[in-house]
């Protein structure tokens, strides 16, 4: 009831929520892997073994609880070790709950607070970006890329020429809550994200549109200079309970091309 799919490639499909996030499955000859579980709301796990024809992996690309919160159905996950404190408070029942309720979107007339998940009680297996996933015929790197949170994952699929930055670098990064780094570190960090550059023609998100242009890293990448220069809109936004600024102003006469990729991010920051 809380989930839809739709093939990216005959090996990557999309797996869209209920809540505006979506997480991807990979379906290689050998095993599978299912890259993030949603907020843990409905039967994931399910849909998930009707997908794959294959055993499966479950890796997350972060801590928050809208990619982390699902993970109680499955009995190994690999996470950064990096955003194991994230993880622990932010997914608890309570949290997501609450999360669920404040969101912006309408939420699914079915839906009831009892159907939220328990919280991951097995802990988690260490992810780290020295990481390769074969699945047979298509392989999974992983890259740190810190910002979003601590922890946060990139993962590149070189076999489809596609890479998932997920929350790491998007239309709207967020660098603004307490678990996110300093820009000048998510800086260095997309600076990093410029070597897998010729090794993908595809970026894939998400949330919003879930796919970005292949321009957005060189974007993010010079509105990160100018804002630690001081020499972007820098935007007044309220965002998720939280004052910051958008390094952008969309409302500004722009070209397609110059409104991919923004970054919103608190002062403190810096």
């Amino acid at each position: 009831m809380y989930f839809t799919s739709e093939k990216i490639t005959e090996r990557i499909t999309r797996i869209r929520t209920a809540f505006e996030v979506c997480a991807y499955y990979i379906q290689g000859e050998t095993s599978g892997a299912l890259l993030d579980t949603g907020l843990g709301c409905g039967d994931l796990k399910s849909f998930i073994d009707d997908l794959s024809t294959t055993d499966y992996t479950v890796i997350l690309s972060h801590g928050h609880c809208d990619h982390a919160g699902g993970s109680s159905q499955f009995e190994e996950v690999y996470l950064s070790p990096l955003d194991n404190d994230l993880e622990s408070y932010h997914c608890t029942q309570q949290f997501r709950i609450q999360e669920i309720q404040k969101a912006p979107t309408p939420l699914p007339e079915i839906w009831q607070p009892d159907q939220v998940l328990s919280q991951q009680a097995n802990g988690f297996k260490k992810l780290t970006e020295e990481m390769i996933f074969d699945l047979g015929g298509v392989t999974i790197e992983l890259l740190l890329i810190p910002g979003h949170t601590q922890g946060m994952m990139v993962f590149l699929l070189p076999e489809e020429k596609i890479a998932i930055f997920g929350d790491a670098c998007g239309e709207n990064t967020l660098i603004c809550f307490p678990e996110s780094t300093s820009l000048a570190e998510h800086y260095t960090a997309l600076k990093k994200l410029k070597k897998w550059e010729g090794r993908y023609d595809r970026i894939l998100r998400n949330h919003g549109t879930f796919e970005s242009p292949i321009h957005l890293l060189d974007n993010n990448l010079i509105l990160c200079e100018n804002i630690l220069a001081k020499k972007d809109a820098r935007v007044p936004v309220h965002i998720h309970g939280v004052e910051a600024f958008s390094g952008k102003d969309r409302d500004k006469e722009m070209t397609e091309s110059e409104k991919t990729g923004n970054i919103i991010y608190t002062l403190d920051k810096l």
